[in-house]
């Protein structure tokens, strides 16, 4: 397990690869709009924690910096793609984590004896239910499955970048505690938000 000292010097990374090679592309091209962009881009500090779930502080009582970097991830984004992540922070990021790299990220947000957990609850359930209790309660209970990471490489792939199928699928299965709940504009807008963070950052750093 890593230390606070071992991390500290670690917490923030520049983006110098990405921003090289659109400065690059931006000279090829003779595009001085997309130069500049790469030289802004330099500048930007990538928080390491964002992918690196190894290095995120978490507490007994959960992660607590999952706000921060779904923010992160928020950046510049439009009015849609910030209805779309308040929606998957209240439904989805339970199972898929606070910033989509799926259940290992979102585990680091349940205290420490829920984490090894396989089976969830439906809604009306107590928050927290002893061992002993779903058992008793197992009509109550649903397995988790896998949830997958939702940006990355290969996020999202199945779909192929067709919205309306990534749509209909979400409706139709989401959220795996009582899928169909929300409103077909909610979905529509949750599919934005995944479509927007799924090329961003990796989950192949997760671990």
């Amino acid at each position: 397990m890593r230390t606070t000292e071992s991390r500290a010097p670690k917490l923030v990374q520049p983006l110098v690869g990405r921003a090289s090679a659109l400065l690059v592309a931006g000279v090829l091209c003779g595009s001085l709009v997309l130069a500049t962009m790469a030289l802004g881009q330099a500048e930007t500090s990538y928080p390491i924690e964002l992918d690196d779930l190894s290095a995120r502080d978490v507490p007994p009582t959960g992660s607590v910096a999952g706000d921060a970097l779904r923010a992160y991830l928020l950046q510049g984004a439009p009015a849609g793609v910030m209805r779309g992540a308040e929606i998957y922070n209240d439904n989805c990021a339970v199972c898929h984590g606070d910033t989509g790299l799926g259940l290992e990220e979102a585990r680091l947000s349940f205290p420490a004896d829920h984490r090894a957990c396989e089976r969830c609850h439906r809604p009306g359930n107590p928050r927290f239910m002893s061992f002993e209790t779903m058992m008793e309660r197992q009509h109550d209970l649903f397995d988790v499955g896998v949830p997958p990471s939702l940006r990355g490489s290969g996020a999202l792939a199945t779909f192929a970048g067709n919205q309306e199928a990534l749509f209909a699928y979400v409706r139709a299965t989401m959220p795996r505690y009582q899928p169909g709940r929300l409103r077909d504009e909610a979905y529509r807008d949750v599919v934005t938000f995944l479509t927007w963070i799924a090329p961003l950052g990796g989950s192949e750093t997760t671990r």
